[in-house]
């Protein structure tokens, strides 16, 4: 029956995730009973749904396929989920402050969240949502905050590193998957973080107190009065850290100060406009999206987006774009499509490759494909076989000669090696895997557009 138990779930004897036919269902263990009754009937749930802090679920039974679990969960089901270490400086942010919200609302209803997880988090619908709904226990007066170390290595201890050295930080949590070693962070932190109460109690002093201790003291608990103090106290610090440390961007006013000709920008968004508005796939792909022009005219013809950057500058306006327009169904990641992330955790299946989560009926290369070959040095073949990979029947491909103006910056302090990048190679290439379905030169241009479909 459990043959396809999902790895990410094992550490729980609450309950864990099951994939079926129809989705993905969450299965309540007997041991959990008095726990989830007191979370749905107390109005705890109702209150988290209605602030969109949580994902919404179905209960549900399946006669013999629940036969000895309390409950069957079907969990509204999301077409995309991303992890912490392909999120920008304000998703953490915006998740360390979601994490608080819910304790503090939590503790009203006698409950609080008993781990810290930034993966138990997911943005959906233009929300942060806590997604284990198993996450909650009862709050008994005067118990420790047995979450609290995990919350600082987990969910403080990355959001300080990115706001005091540099937002790119953020990725290195790909290495340290269950959080990073305060001593480490301690360590890394620049001198004035010394002087800043929040980093000193909860990173530093917390890293030596960890030295000389592995338990929590009797003495040292906290009242219930205390833990919303500090609650406060947290969320009041992470308010105040608006902008992060981030690198300089290359590539966040590209649409502003790097076309050249309003002719060209303006016939490839009426022609791409027009080829979506006539396939009408469900799901897009945007890899290379920049600040997410393409993204958001997909997003208005399409169910769902995603939207594949490497520069977190530009990210961030997507996600700024996001919450203005209220948009939902745009969701971001900060990824290097040349370096994806792996499969990580338990048989590196607990944490989703990048590529098998990143999959859609159409996929968007736009003004990318002379990075990959001449920046990238990744041969044509590779990339036609790649971008099969990640749609399931459409693509719209831009190629961009080397005699364009941008790539012929590419080209100006290194050999040229590139003999092989044509548009006739380029064609060669994608035909082994796609039928060309339209092309389409570009105005003011040598750029071509390519439209095409999965053999």
């Amino acid at each position: 029956m459990f043959s396809t138990l999902q790895p990410i779930s094992y550490k729980d004897p609450a309950g864990f995730i099951v994939k079926k036919d129809k989705g993905y269902f969450r299965y309540i263990s007997n041991s959990y009973q008095k726990e989830f009754d007191h979370l749905i009937n107390s109005g705890l749930y109702r209150s988290l749904i209605d602030k969109y802090l949580i994902l919404p679920h179905q209960t549900i039974m399946e006669n013999q396929d629940a036969s000895g679990y309390y409950k069957v969960l079907f969990p509204e089901q999301i077409p995309y989920i991303s992890y912490p270490y392909e999120w920008t400086y304000s998703q953490w942010r915006e998740m360390a402050l979601t994490y608080i919200q819910i304790n503090l609302i939590a503790l009203k209803y006698g409950m609080i969240l008993k781990d810290a997880s930034p993966y138990n988090f997911v943005f959906y619908k233009g929300y942060c949502r806590l997604l284990d709904t198993l996450s909650f226990s009862f709050y008994t007066e005067g118990q420790p905050w047995f979450a609290y170390k995990q919350c600082c290595e987990e969910i403080l201890s990355p959001l300080t590193l990115m706001y005091y050295k540099d937002a790119l930080w953020g990725k290195l949590s790909r290495s340290h998957i269950n959080g990073f070693p305060l001593s480490f962070v301690s360590n890394a932190l620049p001198l004035k973080s010394w002087f800043n109460s929040f980093c000193l109690l909860h990173i530093h002093a917390h890293a030596k107190f960890q030295k000389t201790t592995k338990s929590v003291s009797k003495d040292k608990v906290l009242s219930k009065e205390k833990l919303i103090a500090l609650l406060h106290l947290l969320k009041k610090n992470i308010l105040k850290w608006a902008q992060p440390g981030l690198q300089q961007s290359t590539w966040s006013d590209y649409y502003v100060k790097d076309i050249a000709e309003d002719a060209y920008l303006d016939d490839k968004t009426n022609i791409i406009r027009k080829w979506l508005m006539h396939l009408q796939p469900n799901t897009v792909i945007d890899i290379g999206a920049n600040t997410g022009k393409f993204s958001f005219i997909a997003a208005a013809i399409c169910d769902y987006v995603v939207a594949v950057e490497e520069d977190m500058a530009c990210v961030e306006k997507i996600q700024a774009e996001i919450k203005s327009k209220a948009c939902t169904n745009i969701n971001t990641l900060v990824a290097d499509i040349t370096q994806p992330s792996p499969g990580l955790g338990w048989e590196n299946k607990e944490k989703k490759a990048l590529l098998e989560r990143v999959q859609g009926d159409m996929v968007m290369l736009l003004a990318l494909v002379h990075h990959l070959c001449i920046s990238k040095n990744i041969p044509l073949a590779f990339v036609a076989k790649l971008t099969a990979s990640i749609t399931n029947r459409y693509a719209i491909i831009e190629f961009v000669p080397k005699e364009d103006s941008k790539a012929a910056i590419l080209l100006a302090n290194r050999k040229d090696i590139f003999n092989n990048y044509t548009e006739e190679k380029f064609i060669a290439h994608f035909q082994n895997h796609f039928t060309i379905i339209q092309s389409h030169q570009c105005q003011a241009s040598s750029r071509k557009l390519f439209l095409l479909e999965k053999k």
